[in-house]
């Protein structure tokens, strides 16, 4: 039973909420900004939640709603991770929701083109997917390193992948632990979310065309690139003509040290570098030339781990004297302390991808860079491989 709202007498065939006479006789205002209508009460919006003021608490309840590219997490409106959408208004409180993110080919997150770097310019390399600049670190970047300005940065080497540019790394003119030519490039501050696995993504799959050279003396960890704190809580690649590969995930977040016997040669190479997500030994890692079978890896052979994302939970600087590791760096360690930790060689590509690439997209990708950058290698070598995973030759 209800009131009829003109007398205050009741009104048997009334069906609604019950109120006294005074809330029809004084009808309360409209809810304010970041409010909702709960049982005839306006009530703050929760979780970040929002809503435009007007709600009539006389009326039906209402709900507030999360932002553009938000999802709703235990009715908590939680912004999308590096590279998710979501349309505005998922209610809360309500269901949880799913951020929509690139998958496949499309997730293609970092590509890096030596040839889109111009002549004469010392050492900067733009990528294409999010326009971050890399640039060699300055001096008040790198820990213990002297020398001019330009002193860390690579050169720019034409004609160097069949006809196409390579950024050259090792030979510069710092000198540290009797090793000259610590030379590298770091993605820009802030950055690191680019890296960041989002809450659905199950892998990363990066490529990259090098030509490895030998280091005199020789050195460990000649990273063609790194990220975090070598090897406990950072992720990378490390290869020297002549001498090793290895592949590292974060040990003390489940992940491993890949070492391997294979010994790479003063030449070209497309490595598909593939790091599968997974927990209690379900995850794995391997690196596959354009030689390789890429369901198990040559380079550097499959082997399993316990990884769950890249976060900055796990790949991170947590040392007390160097306060550097966050960025991406290409050539050098990502602590950048001038250390003797440097790949020496040329690089000609860097793609990364937020997803592991099946391994019918993995062949297209190293196929296309085959052909682009080493087609003679193809042409003697590909074949079988090709025909094995049913491409045309």
């Amino acid at each position: 039973m209800g009131y009829d709202g003109h007398n205050g007498s009741p009104d048997p065939d009334f069906t609604g909420t019950f109120h006294s006479a005074a809330f029809y006789d004084c009808p309360p205002p409209p809810c304010d900004i970041n409010e909702h209508v709960a049982s005839n009460l306006c009530t703050a919006c929760v979780g970040e939640s929002t809503n435009p003021a007007g709600d009539d608490p006389y009326g039906a309840d209402t709900t507030c709603g999360c932002s553009t590219n938000t999802s709703v997490i235990s009715n908590v409106c939680t912004a999308c991770g590096h590279g998710g959408s979501a349309d505005a208004g998922y209610s809360v409180p309500g269901q949880d929701t799913q951020c929509i993110y690139y998958t496949g080919l499309e997730a293609l997150k970092v590509h890096l083109v030596a040839d889109d770097v111009a002549d004469n310019t010392y050492g900067s390399w733009d990528d294409r997917v999010e326009t971050l600049s890399f640039t060699p670190p300055g001096l008040e970047d790198c820990k213990f390193c002297s020398g001019n300005a330009l002193s860390l940065a690579p050169t720019l080497v034409n004609n160097a992948f069949n006809g196409h540019k390579a950024m050259r790394f090792g030979f510069g003119d710092y000198t540290k632990y009797a090793v000259t030519g610590t030379t590298g490039l770091m993605a820009p501050n802030g950055s690191q979310t680019v890296f960041h696995t989002h809450p659905t993504q199950a892998s990363v799959t990066v490529f990259v065309v090098f030509r490895p050279m030998a280091h005199t003396p020789a050195t460990d960890s000649n990273l063609v690139f790194d990220w975090g704190s070598l090897t406990s809580e950072g992720f990378g690649l490390t290869c020297a003509a002549d001498s090793e590969v290895r592949l590292h995930t974060p040990w003390l977040y489940g992940g491993i040290v890949s070492n391997s016997t294979y010994v790479p040669e003063q030449k070209a190479y497309v490595a598909a570098v593939r790091v599968a997500f997974g927990s209690g030994g379900s995850g794995y890692q391997s690196v596959t030339s354009q030689d390789g079978d890429v369901t198990v890896g040559d380079m550097v052979p499959k082997v399993t781990h316990s990884v769950t994302g890249f976060t900055a939970n796990n790949i991170k600087q947590t040392s007390c004297c160097i306060p550097y590791g966050e960025q991406l760096t290409l050539g050098m360690e990502a602590k950048r302390y001038g250390s003797s930790r440097f790949f020496r060689g040329d690089s000609a590509k860097f793609r990364w991808y937020a997803e592991l690439l099946s391994d019918t997209d993995v062949e297209t990708v190293r196929d296309e860079l085959v052909a682009t950058y080493l087609p003679s290698t193809c042409a003697e070598s590909c074949t079988e491989r090709r025909a094995r995973f049913g491409f045309n030759v």
